[in-house]
């Protein structure tokens, strides 16, 4: 072994290792026999130096009676030399837990480690374990996982993901927000199982995304298959390519799979349709607007705070919307200051995987005087991808949500009507 291996591992036997080294050593001891050696040897150099200094202390004096002089360090040198090599056999005779690995990541995120320390950064490269939850903190954000063996995994906007101990599977638990997921087949790998507030989704090879709130998932499968059990009573059912199912958190509604429906290209979203619709805070109506919902604020970093009303496709039961060239936004509204108002559309490939996030500046002489209602029409040609690895436009791409964002906390951003409309004939 090489000298820093070596140091690495002595590092080890005085606990002065961090989580991250930990690890490396755990992947040492397991993959390298030396290692185990080395480990062993100097475990066994511990205890013969205790069992010594306990006969020296305790053999037979001609001149004068010694009373023996009892070191406790000595005797714990021994003890945790013990448990230094029940770890390491430990170790090395446990298969490794699963991982996933950050290999791309936008926006502000974090990461809660399983021993509850939290970082707000999180960098490409950062490997999570059973346990470690990574959390995307705001509508424009999104983080792609490497589970290896070729399976793929994307959380994107306010999505909460933990990676589970599941017998015989790499599991997950996806506590609120949008996933996709390509479980590629491996005879070597294992499934994979995810599960939400009111459902688990387990499949052995599939592409498949997955949107859930506390009341409702809806699991849609492109290719191969997914088991999909409601929590509520049991009922599994499987789930094929070009199919979906809603898995609601009470048994009065129906649990079945049926086929996609076809995209259309246009979207009103019916502000009260159900659970997940939407997100932000209901105001009470007015003489002006029967429905009214206002931003609700979303920490985003230390002392970072933005107020965002959100509004997905599918929990407002909508089939896909396909993204044309010449669709455009049109948001009405009220804010109460003179100050810009940004808005972001999420997009997939159609019965694909996460393509990306676009967004479009609103400047506030386009929403007239504060106070007063607004509308506002933005084309398609003015949202800029989020990413350098994006096309300008989303064409051709299926419309996962609108957010509205507002910066101030004074501006009391509140949201009357959201839709997408089509390229308008001749265009």
């Amino acid at each position: 072994m090489s000298e820093e291996q070596n140091e690495l591992l002595l590092r080890h036997l005085n606990g002065q290792l961090s989580p991250d080294e930990e690890a490396k050593v755990a992947d040492l001891l397991r993959g390298n026999a030396e290692a185990r050696t080395f480990l062993r040897a100097v475990a066994e150099q511990a205890v013969v130096v205790a069992d010594v200094e306990r006969l020296d202390q305790h053999k037979p004096q001609t001149a004068k009676v010694i009373t023996p002089v009892f070191r406790p360090w000595k005797w714990a040198v021994a003890a945790a030399a013990a448990f230094v090599l029940l770890s390491a056999f430990v170790i090395a005779t446990t298969p490794p837990r699963h991982t996933a690995k950050v290999s791309a990541i936008l926006g502000p995120c974090q990461y809660i480690a399983a021993d509850g320390k939290v970082r707000d950064e999180v960098k490409v490269g950062t490997l999570l374990r059973v346990g470690d939850t990574i959390r995307t903190r705001s509508s424009s954000a999104w983080v792609k996982l490497d589970l290896n063996s070729g399976s793929l995994m994307t959380i994107a906007g306010r999505s909460r993901l933990r990676l589970l101990n599941v017998d015989g599977r790499r599991g997950f638990q996806l506590a609120y927000g949008n996933l996709w997921a390509t479980v590629a087949k491996q005879a070597i790998a294992k499934p994979v199982s995810i599960q939400t507030p009111t459902a688990t989704v387990e499949t052995k090879a599939a592409q498949f995304d997955v949107e859930t709130h506390s009341m409702t998932s809806i699991v849609r499968v492109n290719s191969g298959t997914a088991n999909v059990v409601r929590l509520a009573d049991g009922q599994a059912v499987d789930v094929v390519g070009d199919h979906q199912a809603v898995v609601s958190a009470t048994r009065s509604r129906p649990f079945a799979v049926a086929r996609q429906p076809e995209p259309v290209n246009e979207w009103s979203c019916r502000l009260i349709a159900g659970s997940g619709a939407v997100f932000g805070k209901w105001l009470p109506p007015d003489e002006k607007n029967s429905v009214r919902l206002g931003a609700s604020p979303m920490l985003i970093g230390k002392k970072a705070t933005v107020f965002v009303a959100n509004f997905s496709v599918q929990c407002s039961s909508s089939p896909p919307v396909l993204i044309e060239s010449g669709s455009s936004v049109r948001i009405r509204g009220t804010s109460q200051t003179e100050g810009p108002v940004y808005f972001g559309i999420t997009t997939q490939r159609i019965k694909g995987v996460f393509f990306g996030k676009y967004t479009a500046k609103v400047e506030a002489r386009a929403l007239g005087q504060a106070g007063e209602p607004w509308q506002v029409e933005v084309p398609l040609s003015q949202f800029n991808p989020k990413s350098k690895q994006l096309p300008g436009s989303p064409t051709g791409m299926e419309l996962t949500d609108i957010w509205i964002v507002s910066r101030e906390e004074s501006a009391e951003l509140e949201i009357h009507s959201v839709k997408f409309l089509p390229r308008e004939v001749g265009q």
